[in-house]
């Protein structure tokens, strides 16, 4: 699923937040939404910085595993800190942070290829490699949310 499809389905989330179930995961919706959109907010951040370093690539399996199926393994990563939020996430954050994604996806799709961003794990992504990220990422989580939903009976 596009991005931009993505960035719809994690709106018509929002009524959903205070859900959770932690035999799905140890953290609720409103986590997932928001984890989400501060990932695509603070890649878009770091890709409108012009660097002048050129993209080195980086090889690994599990790079290479994620971009090629799209899917990321569940449990088997730590999401750095700043893009995990220790305060209790409320609607009107998320709110916020949504109109905050869909506008910086919008920049994002005006700058120059040669920008590029750091993953902590994939290394430097190129502006197309990371457009695929954050499609890869927001499904991940979007998957999880659509399993808490589906199993919170």
């Amino acid at each position: 699923m596009s991005i931009d499809k993505s960035i719809l389905e994690l709106e018509k989330l929002l009524p959903f937040l205070e859900i959770g179930n932690h035999k799905v995961s140890k953290a609720g919706i409103a986590w997932h939404l928001d984890h989400s959109l501060k990932v695509i907010n603070s890649v878009c951040d770091d890709l409108k910085i012009v660097k002048s370093t050129k993209i080195k690539p980086t090889h690994s399996f599990i790079k290479s595993y994620v971009f090629l199926t799209g899917n990321i393994p569940r449990g088997k990563a730590k999401a750095p800190k700043q893009v995990v939020s220790t305060d209790n996430i409320i609607k009107e954050t998320v709110e916020e942070q949504l109109i905050l994604a869909k506008n910086n996806l919008t920049d994002m799709k005006k700058l120059p290829t040669k920008n590029y961003f750091s993953h902590p794990y994939f290394g430097m992504l190129s502006l197309k490699k990371s457009l695929r990220f954050l499609e890869i990422h927001t499904n991940h989580h979007l998957k999880i949310v659509n399993d808490i939903l589906k199993n919170n009976d």
